[in-house]
């Protein structure tokens, strides 16, 4: 009975010493965010402004409409970028990069001026895109209609990529691909296309970026030509956005990025090739 008391008055003790603690959480204040990207394929060229928002104040964010935009063909011409909506500035015509040169942003807001510059990266087209039926088997893999794309790399440069994969105009997946991937590279480039049954039996399967498509599917395929720095980029914002709260998680941390004076975002200039496929039986 002793010991029910003592205990009783111990937890009235410890609920008595309760104190609720505000913890003031430091927010820096607002950073503009730039974000674009221009091809070789000739078409409007876009740049989205934005201000950073602090993490628990997500309703915050400035609309950017006020900034002086312009992008410079290094020893050529300027575009100027006119403010249209939501943050978003387009130039008056479509305009087309060129392999090998380079493209400077220019953005000026609220007395800072930041930049960036990317060259465009040369690429090989894709030379086709397949699909091919896996029967049940004793592999790993399930049986189902893979769909995947044979290339060739460019053997004079280090190449970094990223596949867009669309079903029926739905995104479907984004893959990141470089050279350190060898043969099983997303372009296959070691993967026999004339004898993909021959390949099979040889326990050789291309590396696919969609499965489980069906008759009448329609694929579409984008494949952009990035630098290193670009890739790196997307690889860390997919790390960041991948976090799930487990032990094993990246920091949390803004990702490298090539705008200047501590600009957000990134200003990507890149090589984009197309390929479509209806799926057959």
């Amino acid at each position: 009975m002793k010991k029910l008391i003592a205990y009783t008055v111990a937890a009235i003790l410890f609920t008595a010493c309760e104190k609720i603690v505000d913890i003031e959480i430091p927010s820096e204040e607002p950073r503009l965010v730039i974000e674009s990207e221009i091809y070789n394929i000739k078409d409007i060229w876009k740049v989205k402004l934005s201000s950073s928002q602090p993490y628990f104040d997500q309703d915050s964010a400035e609309d950017v409409s006020t900034a002086s935009v312009f992008i410079t063909e290094r020893g050529g011409d300027t575009v100027f970028l006119n403010y249209s909506d939501t943050g978003m500035y387009v130039s008056a015509d479509s305009h087309q990069c060129i392999v090998g040169n380079t493209y400077e942003l220019n953005v000026a807001y609220k007395g800072q001026v930041y930049k960036a510059a990317e060259e465009l990266q040369n690429a090989l087209p894709i030379d086709e895109l397949l699909s091919f039926f896996l029967p049940p088997n004793d592999r790993s893999f399930p049986t189902g209609n893979y769909v995947f794309v044979q290339g060739q790399i460019d053997n004079t440069k280090k190449n970094f990529y990223l596949f867009k994969t669309y079903r029926n105009d739905t995104l479907k997946s984004s893959d990141l691909d470089n050279d350190e991937f060898g043969s099983v590279s997303l372009l296959n480039s070691f993967f026999n296309v004339n004898d993909i049954l021959g390949e099979i039996s040889r326990n050789k399967l291309p590396r696919p970026i969609l499965f489980d498509v069906v008759e009448g599917d329609t694929i579409d395929v984008e494949q952009f030509a990035i630098t290193e720095e670009y890739f790196q980029f997307l690889f860390d914002l997919s790390a960041q956005q991948s976090r799930s709260g487990n032990p094993f998680d990246p920091p949390p941390a803004n990702p490298n990025n090539n705008i200047s004076n501590n600009g957000l975002g990134y200003f990507s200039v890149v090589h984009l090739e197309k390929k479509r496929l209806v799926v057959e039986e």
